[in-house]
């Protein structure tokens, strides 16, 4: 077991120094750095609620930038090792195809948590920066709990979509091929609760209603439900947080979706035909 881990992390390792080479991390920060940078000269034109507003576009810039990370960088990572076939490399040592699953997301999750650091304290400053500029009645709480439970909830959603991306490399060939289908699956899994939501709305003594309703339910199996970790509106919340069963329910079926998308990512690699 310890030279399991050993073999993983040198892998994960490979791939950081690989991504910190080609600057995957630089590029990024600098273009949150601009965005916020600008969103500074345009936060005067919100007329109320600045610290709602401003802690709404700090998130979305993080959101954005690991959106890029996940579906260009990683998707890219994926398509270039089998271009240079370097699974065919590491496959024939003593590495197992389920440890070279591991070993790529471990390291791509950790250029994602650095990621995620330098843009969580980018955006703390940015919003301890405009709480400071502005009168307290626009902006009267900040909590940093809360930020920090928002930018945990944003880096765990992120560690889903790349072990679905994974899955998808395992299943497919190609970039682009495994781009759209992730970007479909993202897309399913923002659109699904509120299909849902609208259907249960509008269901009366319906049937077909009644079907659909269920049906819908039953898709949420598949597709997890990103706003189960959208924790942002807490942050400017004075006297609200959300409960301990909300959290664990959250971050467990979370855990759950990733697991599961990891070990199918492993099956797929061992069953895969790498001629």
């Amino acid at each position: 077991m310890p030279h399991k881990f050993r073999r993983i992390l040198a892998l994960a390792r490979l791939l950081v120094l690989d991504g910190l080479r080609r600057h995957a991390l630089l590029g990024l920060i600098a273009l949150s750095l601009a965005a916020e940078a600008g969103g500074l000269l345009f936060f005067d034109f919100v007329s109320r609620d600045i610290g709602r507003a401003s802690s709404d576009f700090v998130i979305s810039i993080a959101w954005i930038t690991g959106f890029i990370f996940l579906f260009f960088h990683a998707v890219q990572v994926m398509a270039l090792d089998e271009e240079r076939r370097v699974i065919y490399s590491l496959v024939a040592r003593p590495i197992s195809r389920g440890e070279y699953v591991l070993g790529i997301f471990t390291g791509l999750a950790f250029l994602l948590f650095l990621l995620n650091f330098l843009l969580g304290g980018l955006g703390l400053g940015t919003l301890l920066l405009i709480k400071g500029m502005v009168a307290p009645v626009y902006f009267s709480h900040l909590s940093l709990g809360a930020f920090l439970l928002a930018w945990t909830g944003l880096f765990t959603m992120q560690l889903m979509l790349l072990a679905v991306i994974l899955l998808f490399s395992g299943l497919i060939r190609g970039n682009f091929p495994v781009l759209l289908v992730s970007l479909s699956f993202y897309a399913i899994c923002s659109g699904l609760p509120v299909v849902r939501e609208s259907v249960a709305q509008k269901m009366t003594a319906s049937v077909d209603l009644a079907r659909l309703s269920k049906l819908l339910l039953g898709l949420t199996a598949v597709f997890p439900d990103f706003h189960r970790l959208d924790f942002k509106n807490f942050i400017v919340a004075a006297d609200s947080f959300p409960s301990l069963d909300l959290l664990l329910t959250g971050f467990g079926l979370a855990l759950a979706y990733t697991t599961i998308f990891l070990w199918l990512a492993a099956v797929v690699y061992q069953r895969r035909d790498l001629q």
